[in-house]
């Protein structure tokens, strides 16, 4: 389900990478629908509940984490799981026309990653998965403009490097977890997800007007001035596009931002 923007994709490669993130998005639905039910219901009920179809994003050095932390946080909210790697990687291989330069490839990596995150930035119920290793666009502050759009989660590796330069972005998410990183270990995703729940539960009880928020920042198009929102010609502020907004979601109109 998508927000509802004016937004036109800013990039010619964008048709591409929408065919990739539909057919994406039709696979992981689908795998959310069969997924088991959650060892503590309560909480990712009450976590779904008052995220409102807002997304989450993952963030962190470790791919492979974030894509399985992202798998189960998603069965556990009823949300789709979205990895950005393999959206790209997808979109790459069907535009490449030759072999290039490692450089060359990994900017244009980059470029289709931003990109990437532009479009998802105007779905909702999305756990997105993001690139690691400090190479990726989410390492770069410039991202995030479309990450605040979302619920952004850190998946913070145990023994990291406290140093790397990329730790700066992370540092812009509001939740945060610890995990052994070990990709390959289901239980160990499994609690991390479990982590990631009580961290997201706790920031919305905090403020229940963060999703909300989050929203309306989509509609006026994700334009960086998170979280201090200046809509253009807003004569009463964004606080009462705010309460109409969940006004709508109270009266069963919330599906769209």
């Amino acid at each position: 389900m998508r927000a509802s923007t004016s937004r036109a994709p800013a990039l010619s490669r964008a048709p591409a990478l929408s065919r990739a993130l539909a057919r994406t998005a039709h696979r992981v639905s689908s795998r959310c629908a069969r997924a088991n039910a959650s060892p503590d219901p309560a909480l990712a009920s009450r976590v779904a509940d008052a995220l409102g179809g807002c997304s989450v994003t993952i963030v962190g050095d470790d791919e492979g984490v974030n894509e399985r932390v992202a798998r189960k946080l998603a069965m556990r909210l009823g949300y789709s799981p979205v990895s950005v790697p393999a959206l790209v990687a997808s979109t790459a291989a069907m535009e490449r026309d030759g072999e290039g330069e490692e450089a060359d490839a990994e900017a244009e990596a980059l470029v289709l990653e931003n990109s990437a995150h532009e479009q998802l930035s105007t779905f909702l119920r999305l756990v997105v998965a993001t690139r690691g290793g400090g190479r990726g666009a989410t390492a770069r502050g410039d991202c995030w403009t479309w990450l605040f759009g979302s619920v952004t989660v850190w998946i913070d590796l145990e023994g990291a490097d406290e140093e790397a330069p990329q730790r700066d972005a992370y540092e812009l998410s509001e939740v945060r977890a610890t995990t052994t990183g070990d990709g390959e270990d289901e239980d160990e995703a499994e609690a991390t997800a479990e982590r990631v729940l009580v961290g997201i539960d706790a920031l919305l009880k905090a403020d229940e007007q963060l999703c909300g928020k989050k929203n309306l920042y989509v509609r006026f198009g994700c334009r960086g001035d998170w979280p201090d929102l200046q809509p253009p010609g807003d004569e009463g502020g964004w606080r009462g596009e705010l309460a109409e907004l969940e006004k709508r979601r109270a009266e069963g109109g919330g599906e769209e931002a």
